[in-house]
């Protein structure tokens, strides 16, 4: 699926764009099940733009979506960059309102690797609520130096660099339709000047937990979570192979089973 360039490219600056994974018409399915799923859950809600809204489980809540995690496309990133026995996490669903400000790894290694492959259903510019991103900030050594600012990314009125917060240095990631994105959590990621009511889906995959340390790590997020690390049984009861192996660790891990 990905080229070596492309897994570089992530290694080195902790994200990779990949422009065209898919076609109008498939974005077009994507954005109706979103909407009917945002309009099933929230009901009154969602017919307020003004208001943020959230749900996880995502994709698995319609066909085509639930079938895009097993779409070479999206299945083979989590192939080339956690390897062939990578975990599901789960997928989720937001309606943004407003800024999101400035947040990543704070310098630390993660125990175990999660990526994030976001779909962005309108297009944005860096002005306009698009995801940005800071190269490399991903690694220890460069997101320390971000960590203390993180406290202050919610203040306009703190400015560690002399400059406002909407002037970090940063690369945009601006989406048309059929864009997708993949970057890792501790990359430092924020989006400012973005309208109400755009959406961000997205699909998060996991390393094989193999060590003592990264099995610990992965029960004490377990324990933190509400929906994250647990195999839904749609994909446990699955006709798919692939949507059955992607749980098959967190069974044996003895996560429990939700219900949908």
């Amino acid at each position: 699926m990905l080229s070596e360039d492309q897994k570089r490219h992530y290694d080195t600056f902790g994200f990779v764009i990949l422009p065209g994974l898919f076609s109008a018409a498939e974005w077009a399915k994507v954005k109706r099940e979103a909407e009917a799923v945002f309009a099933e859950v929230h009901g009154d809600k969602w017919a307020n733009p003004e208001e943020r809204l959230s749900v996880s489980p995502f994709f698995e809540r319609r066909p085509y979506m639930a079938s895009l995690m097993s779409d070479d496309r999206i299945y083979g990133i989590g192939e080339d960059l956690l390897g062939p026995d990578f975990v599901l996490d789960g997928t989720e669903g937001h309606r943004h309102v407003g800024d999101t400000h400035w947040h990543g790894g704070q310098g630390k290694k993660p125990i175990v690797h999660i990526i994030k492959i976001a779909f962005y259903l309108d297009p944005l510019t860096k002005d306009t609520g698009a995801l940005r991103l800071i190269p490399g900030s991903h690694t220890p050594a460069f997101g320390a130096k971000l960590k203390e600012y993180q406290g202050f990314s919610h203040n306009p009125d703190v400015l560690p660099f002399g400059i406002p917060h909407e002037e970090i240095p940063c690369v945009a990631f601006e989406p048309q339709v059929g864009d997708v994105a993949v970057f890792t959590e501790p990359c430092y990621h924020a989006s400012y000047g973005g309208y109400p009511g755009r959406y961000q889906l997205a699909v998060n995959f996991f390393e094989n937990p193999t060590t003592k340390e990264q099995v610990e790590d992965l029960w004490m997020q377990y324990e933190r979570a509400r929906w994250s690390f647990r195999p839904l049984r749609s994909h446990v009861e699955s006709d798919d192979p692939r949507r059955r192996r992607m749980v098959a660790r967190l069974l044996e891990l003895g996560h429990e089973t939700l219900e949908h």
